[in-house]
């Protein structure tokens, strides 16, 4: 039963209710953990699951109907509010267990990676915690001069890594969702088994995809949006890469490529970035062949694939890659980084150093000429 919920359970509650899974999925409300969670719907959609989400997934999620959950507003005290429901249902759960003289595990799924801070007894507490986010396990130069450096990005993450190491121990089981993310984690040798689980993402196709997200009516702005991007693509190839603007990304790389390409006498062709333009450096802001739309939902996004002619993926580290999975569903050709990541979910039409501007520069006039 869904209850909008913020910080406290409300007075109706049954406080007998048995509760023997807790998903933790705090601080989860956009881009591709918003798409996971939505890709988990039924899984976690059953009795005896409770739920902690963000306040802000609210407008993002369907609400689920056997599951109960609990929403949490953004603020200093927030994980607070959060170990005071785990412990009251940590409790009725073992009150339970006692008058039937039963012996099972009280689990908890921490979703959004980011371990405990406490736990309770590992004879009576399975802890299993999800890593998504590969850069905080990888060795990347975030001060590389081919990377747009954003000090905001490096302190985040420089924090979720302390967190990690620190808390780690506090947990049994690490989720992970490919191979190389695996071998990734492998390579820090935790003391934790890990288990790959991905049946969410390979068993996944374009009719449920994305079904479990609340469409909102297109506005205006986005249809008018569409309809320029369609007539672009009657005279243009598209090269689509939808990504947030992180310094992984790798948009420095790109941007230099079609301002490369931007000299050349042929000019039929258009990459769209779901990025801000007014965020980049000027000498990147008005290229013709570049079309900045800023961050946009998933059905925009879905119809965007419609009139793309390649997804163009250079990022330089993914613990999944969605948008690799996503132009698997339209067949659109995939010009990706020659990475060990894009092969976990797919075989790519054309790969290229992601390092280099003229491999990148190459493979691009290569591709228009073979389509």
């Amino acid at each position: 039963m869904q209850r909008g919920l913020s910080l406290f359970i409300s007075k109706n509650f049954n406080k007998k209710l048995i509760i023997n899974k807790v998903f933790n999925c705090i601080s989860i409300n956009q881009g591709g953990g918003i798409t996971y969670l939505s890709m988990m719907h039924s899984y976690l959609d059953k009795k005896g699951n409770l739920i902690f989400l963000d306040n802000r997934a609210k407008k993002k999620l369907k609400p689920f109907f056997y599951a109960e959950t609990i929403f949490f507003k953004k603020n200093l005290f927030r994980n607070l509010f959060v170990l005071k429901e785990r412990l009251k249902y940590f409790f009725i759960y073992r009150s339970n267990l006692r008058k039937n003289n039963k012996n099972e595990y009280f689990k908890e799924y921490f979703l959004n990676g980011i371990p405990p801070l406490f736990r309770f007894p590992r004879s009576t507490n399975k802890v299993f915690i999800l890593f998504q986010n590969k850069n905080l396990f990888s060795y990347i130069n975030y001060f590389d001069k081919k990377l747009f450096f954003k000090i905001k990005f490096i302190i985040y993450h420089l924090i979720h890594y302390l967190l990690i190491n620190l808390f780690l121990r506090n947990t049994d089981i690490i989720i992970v969702q490919t191979n190389s993310m695996r071998k990734t984690i492998l390579s820090l040798k935790p003391k934790n088994k890990i288990v790959i689980q991905d049946k969410f993402w390979k068993n996944i196709n374009l009719e449920i995809y994305s079904c479990n997200l609340i469409k909102n009516k297109l506005e205006i702005k986005s249809k008018y949006l569409l309809n320029r991007i369609k007539n672009i693509s009657k005279k243009n190839k598209i090269f689509f890469y939808p990504s947030s603007l992180e310094p992984h990304k790798n948009h420095k790389v790109l941007l230099n490529t079609f301002n490369k390409l931007s000299s050349i006498s042929r000019k039929n062709i258009k990459l769209i970035l779901t990025i801000d333009k007014n965020k980049l450096p000027i000498k990147y802001r008005y290229n013709e062949l570049i079309l900045f739309i800023g961050n946009q939902p998933i059905d925009v996004i879905n119809q965007i694939y419609k009139s793309s002619d390649f997804l163009l993926y250079p990022s330089l580290n993914e613990s999944l890659g969605l948008p690799l999975i996503e132009a698997s569903f339209y067949n659109i050709p995939i010009m990706a980084s020659n990475l060990d990541y894009v092969y976990d979910v797919c075989e790519p039409n054309f790969i290229f150093n992601p390092f280099s501007e003229e491999d990148i520069y190459q493979k691009i006039l290569d591709s228009i000429n073979q389509i």
